[in-house]
C-alpha cells in the first residue's frame, strides 16, 4: 500500500514513515474499498452481475484508484452489453495507470477490430429504435428489433428487460417467462428480470387455476406380496383368460392402435409440420418487417441528406450565381482593374460597380467593402461628370435618346447635380415627351431652389400650363416657343415678335406683303 502523501510504501505503523503523515483513516478506507471488491468478484463468479456492479461501484466510491476493481467493472459492464460504459471504466483505469495494465488489451481488443465496433454500433441502434418505437406504442416493430438485437447478442440485458416488459404489457406470459429465464442465466441477480419473471409466473398459475385443470390420477386397485425378493402385483378379479380370447384381444388392440394412428399420430404429426412451416413463415415475417424497418430508417436519413444537400446547394447558388457573392467579387475585381489601367476612364469602372448586388451583405468581408467604398468615392464623382459631357454632347448633336441614358445615369450618380437634370428634362422636351419634362422640372424646382435652372424650369412648366388651358394647336410656321433663355433674352424676343405682329397689321391695311423677321430660336 501506497502513502496517499508522498508515495511510499507504507508500514504495520498508522503514520508514513517516510514523511508522517497519518494513514490509519486511509488504510481503513483503502481496506474497505478491497472489501467491496472481492465482494463483486464473488457475485461476478455466480452470475450475480447486477450485485457485482453494485459492489465494485462502492470500492470505486472508497477509492478511485483500486484498478482492479475498475477494470472488474468495466467486464461485467461488457458481460451486459453495456460496451460504452465498459470503455469509459477502462479509459479511466488506463489514464490512472498507463503501463502494465490490462485494460490497455481490452480497449485494444474493441478498438482494433472494426467490425466489432460496428457490430456494438448496430446493436445500439437498434436498440435506440426500438425503444423509440415502445415508447410510441409501436410494439410489434420494437419486438422484432429486439429480437434482432437479442439473437447477435444474449448478454444485452437492456433489449432483454425491455422485451421481457413489452411481453409482460401484452400479457404474454409465457414469452415473459422464457425471456426473463434466459436473462437470469446471464445476470441471476437482475432484480427487474426477477420482478418479470415473477409476475409471469402468477399469471399462468392464477390462469391455471382459472382454467379449471386437475391432475388426474388413474388408480388400479391390486393386490400386492412379495415372493422372495420380488414384488408380485395383481389386479383384482382379473380371470384367467383363454387363448382364443387374448388373440381376439390381441386383434382389437391392432384395430385400436391402427386408429388411434389414424386419428390422434397423424393429426398431430400433421400439426407438427404446419406448426413448423409457419414458424418458418413467421420468422421469414419478422426478417421482412425488420428489413421494411431499416429501409424506413434508410429513407428517412436519405430525406434528410438530401434535405441538408438543397441547403448546401442554396448556400452554393448564393454564392455562385449571377447574382452571388462570387459574382460580386468578380465585378469589384474588374472595376479596380479598370481603374488601375485608366484612373481617367470612369465610366468603365463605374459599370462594373453598378452591378455590385451585395456591397452592404454580411457575406462580404471588411476589405470587400473598404475597397468597395474606395473605388466608389472615386469613381463615382469623375463617371458622372463624363455621363454629363457625354450627354450634353449628344444633345447638342441630336441624340437625344442618347442624351436621355447618359444623363439619367450622370443624376443617379450624382442626385446633386442641378445641371444633370435640367439637361435631362430638356432632352425629355426634344424626345415629345413632355409630361416627363414637366415632372423633372417640377424635382429641379422642388429639390434645387437656388439652382441658376430654376427661372427656365418654372417658365417653361407655366407655358406648359398656358398651352394646356388654351388647348392650341400650334404648326410648323407658328413662332417657336422660347424654352431656354434668360432674362433679357426673353424681353429681346417678346418685343421683336410684337414689332413682326405690328408691322404686319399695318401691312394687311395697306395691302402690302411685309417679311416677318426670324426669330432667333436659343438651343
Amino acid at each position: 500500500m501506497k502513502c496517499y502523501n508522498c508515495g511510499c510504501t507504507l508500514s504495520d505503523d498508522d503514520f508514513c514513515t517516510a514523511c508522517g503523515a497519518d494513514t490509519k483513516t486511509y488504510k481503513r478506507i483503502v481496506r474497505l474499498s478491497n472489501h467491496y471488491y472481492n465482494e463483486g468478484l464473488s457475485k461476478a463468479r455466480v452470475r450475480d452481475l447486477t450485485g457485482a456492479a453494485a459492489s465494485l461501484k462502492l470500492s470505486l466510491k472508497c477509492n478511485k484508484n483500486n484498478i482492479q476493481a475498475r477494470n472488474l467493472l468495466g467486464l461485467v459492464y461488457f458481460e451486459t452489453g453495456e460496451i460504452v460504459y465498459a470503455l469509459s471504466e477502462w479509459i479511466i483505469s488506463k489514464n490512472i495507470r498507463s503501463k502494465k495494465n490490462i485494460a490497455d488489451d481490452f480497449i485494444s481488443d474493441i478498438q482494433n477490430n472494426q467490425a466489432k465496433l460496428s457490430h456494438f454500433d448496430s446493436l445500439i441502434r437498434k436498440y435506440n429504435q426500438a425503444l423509440a418505437y415502445a415508447q410510441h406504442d409501436d410494439l410489434d416493430l420494437a419486438v422484432i428489433q429486439l429480437k434482432a438485437v437479442v439473437a447477435k447478442n444474449p448478454n444485452y440485458m437492456r433489449a432483454m428487460e425491455l422485451l421481457a416488459l413489452i411481453y409482460v404489457n401484452n400479457e404474454e406470459w409465457n414469452k415473459a417467462k422464457k425471456v426473463a429465464e434466459r436473462g437470469l442465466k446471464i445476470d441471476a441477480g437482475n432484480t427487474t428480470l426477477q420482478t418479470y419473471l415473477k409476475e409471469a409466473q402468477n399469471k399462468l398459475y392464477e390462469r391455471d387455476n382459472a382454467s379449471g385443470r386437475k391432475g388426474r390420477k388413474q388408480r388400479e386397485e391390486a393386490i400386492s406380496y412379495t415372493s422372495g425378493n420380488e414384488t408380485i402385483i395383481q389386479p383384482l378379479n382379473d380371470s384367467e383368460r383363454a387363448g382364443g380370447q387374448t388373440i381376439v384381444n390381441i386383434l382389437i388392440g391392432l384395430i385400436i392402435g391402427a386408429a388411434l394412428m389414424w386419428f390422434l399420430v397423424l393429426p398431430a404429426r400433421i400439426q407438427v409440420e404446419r406448426n413448423e412451416i409457419n414458424n418458418e413463415l413467421r420468422g421469414v415475417s419478422e426478417e421482412l418487417t425488420e428489413k421494411t424497418a431499416d429501409m424506413d430508417d434508410l429513407n428517412k436519413r436519405i430525406e434528410a441528406l438530401q434535405e441538408e444537400n438543397k441547403g448546401f446547394e442554396e448556400r452554393i447558388a448564393e454564392y455562385t450565381g449571377d447574382d452571388g457573392v462570387m459574382e460580386d467579387y468578380n465585378n469589384l475585381i474588374s472595376a479596380a482593374e479598370s481603374y488601375i489601367k485608366d484612373p481617367e476612364d470612369a465610366l468603365s469602372a463605374s459599370a462594373y460597380l453598378e452591378k455590385i448586388q451585395n456591397e452592404e451583405g454580411s457575406d462580404v468581408s471588411s476589405e470587400f467593402k473598404s475597397l468597395y467604398d474606395y473605388l466608389n468615392s472615386n469613381v463615382s464623382a469623375k463617371a458622372a461628370e463624363q455621363y454629363l459631357n457625354s450627354g450634353i454632347d449628344k444633345y447638342n448633336d441630336g441624340d437625344y435618346d442618347g442624351a436621355v441614358d447618359d444623363l439619367t445615369e450622370a443624376f443617379a450618380l450624382n442626385p446633386e447635380s442641378d445641371e444633370s437634370l435640367y439637361y435631362l428634362a430638356q432632352s425629355y422636351v426634344k424626345s415629345d415627351d413632355q409630361d416627363k419634362a414637366v415632372e423633372l422640372f417640377n424635382q429641379l424646382i422642388t429639390s434645387f431652389p437656388d439652382s441658376e435652372y430654376k427661372e427656365r424650369a418654372e417658365r417653361y412648366v407655366s407655358q406648359g400650363e398656358e398651352d394646356n388651358e388654351d388647348a392650341a394647336v400650334h404648326t410648323a410656321d407658328e413662332t417657336p416657343a422660347i424654352q431656354d433663355t434668360s432674362s433679357a433674352e426673353q424681353a429681346a424676343l417678346q418685343a421683336a415678335l410684337e414689332a413682326a405682329a405690328q408691322a404686319q397689321s399695318e401691312a394687311a391695311a395697306a395691302g402690302t406683303n411685309v417679311e416677318t423677321p426670324a426669330v432667333p430660336v436659343p438651343q
